[in-house]
């Protein structure tokens, strides 16, 4: 293996905070806040088409939610090795027309089979976007704001939950044909939009100089370099840090060096699906638990999910400032809490503020986790490991969801939240015994 001269590494983390940074945050962002419209909207929509076209609410999870994580599942495995082998900009790319056609053709159909293997192939785009940002951002930023960057991605992104809640609600008020199809096609439209947008982002320096493309990784860095000066911002001298160029194998996420690691956060991964999706998949329904009708129950999920932006801000401001670990284990407890709160509450206002905090809660614990999964492996595997462990909470997902569904939920909210907390106690446990602390720390130094 030969070094690589062109210092990218040093010079990327002496960069102060410019246009340039933000201009490709928000190029990140467009395809996020897309994909997260369908994220955080599988269940609103679920509840709808079980009203319109479908039997029942088990039949519409599994052809919207069940087929769409389980399709998250191959999409991470593959964009997460793709984007290590062929670069983030191509995966970044790929991912979201997968998506786009995906969902403006299931918004076609009226068939449960085809409709399934639409929000498929639907989910493996979305798949491969939410390791290829973490990844991605936290390449391009330094490692003093390094959290600070995936967080405003993240706050961004999440501007669609109201959103989607919104559009679903006002979309299904006299409930008929059209009512869960014009969500899917507002999707699908939107990713198209950002696809055409995203044609203008660069591609990691950092990859492209662990793969021995030294003059294309230099080029890049100079062009950010020159934005930062024409901003009248002087540059420090860069430390020298060399970049090895290195083959990457999907067999090292379970070397020596990484196994720990990866085994952490697939225990992780597995159990967390269960912690903020069993929460956000079913509060539609939660809601109708508690003798709320559909369309005021779609309009308190709509406040509800306000909490995650808010508690995005919130987490931008500290996300730098409290080491990930121990972010991820107190929000974690603190969506217990609430969520436990909000299934005995017998008031509806009340209940709805409780759904807000723990939405609140929830985008904390999202914005500390993402940016965990991805620092914690090196460059080379780094898109690998958190598209593979990423792909773990979409295969629990797709399981724990229906389980919570089909056996928790008919005994009551307080069962539903008890399974929940035994998923926190998990998922708090590994990451505090196991977990290495990154916060502040460059990228290079958190993986030896």
């Amino acid at each position: 293996m030969s070094k690589v001269k062109v210092n990218v590494i040093g010079r990327m983390e002496r960069l102060p905070l410019s246009s340039i940074h933000y201009k490709f945050l928000l190029l990140v962002m467009g395809g996020e806040w897309v994909e997260t419209l369908m994220l955080l909207g599988n269940g609103v929509i679920a509840a709808v088409i079980s009203k319109v076209l479908f039997p029942n609410l088990t039949v519409a999870i599994t052809a919207i939610t069940t087929a769409f994580f389980l399709g998250e599942t191959v999409g991470s495995i593959f964009f997460g090795r793709f984007a290590d082998l062929k670069g983030r900009k191509t995966a970044f790319l790929i991912n979201l027309l997968l998506f786009g056609l995906g969902t403006i053709i299931a918004g076609f159909m009226s068939n449960f089979y085809v409709i399934s293997v639409l929000m498929f192939i639907a989910g493996i785009g979305v798949g491969g976007e939410f390791p290829l940002v973490d990844t991605y951002t936290s390449e391009m930023m330094p490692g003093k704001v390094r959290g600070r960057g995936v967080a405003l991605v993240y706050t961004l992104a999440v501007t669609s939950a109201p959103v989607i809640a919104l559009v679903t609600y006002l979309s299904s008020r006299s409930l008929n044909y059209y009512s869960w199809r014009i969500p899917l096609w507002f999707m699908g439209v939107a990713a198209l939009i950002v696809w055409a947008l995203r044609t203008k982002l660069d591609e990691s320096p950092r990859w492209l100089e662990s793969k021995g493309r030294a003059e294309e990784a230099d080029a890049i860095v100079r062009k950010w370099e020159e934005a930062v000066m024409n901003e009248g911002k002087s540059l420090p001298e860069p430390e020298n840090v060399d970049s090895i160029e290195t083959h990457s194998k999907f067999s090292d996420l379970f070397s020596k060096e990484l196994r720990k690691r990866t085994i952490m956060m697939i225990i992780f991964q597995f159990f967390q699906s269960g912690v903020f999706y069993g929460f956000v998949v079913l509060a539609p329904e939660f809601l109708l638990d508690k003798g709320i009708s559909l369309v005021n129950s779609l309009l308190f999920t709509m406040i509800i999910y306000t909490g995650f932006i808010v508690g995005s801000i919130f987490n931008y401001f500290i996300i730098d400032k409290v080491d990930r670990k121990y972010g991820i284990i107190g929000s974690a407890i603190s969506a217990g809490v609430l969520g436990t709160a909000f299934a005995l509450s017998p008031n509806v206002a009340l209940t709805v503020l409780l759904g807000f905090l723990v939405a609140f809660s929830l985008w904390n614990f999202s914005n500390f986790f993402h940016t965990y999964q991805a620092e914690i492996f090196p460059t080379r595997v780094r898109s690998t490991g958190a598209g593979l462990v990423y792909s773990i909470s979409r295969f629990s997902t797709s399981i724990l969801v229906l389980i919570i569904t089909a056996f928790f939920l008919p005994l009551g909210l307080l069962a539903t939240f008890g399974i929940i907390w035994l998923f926190i106690a998990i998922v708090s446990l590994d990451i505090g015994l196991l977990g290495p602390r990154t916060t502040g720390r460059r990228l290079e130094d958190i993986s030896k």
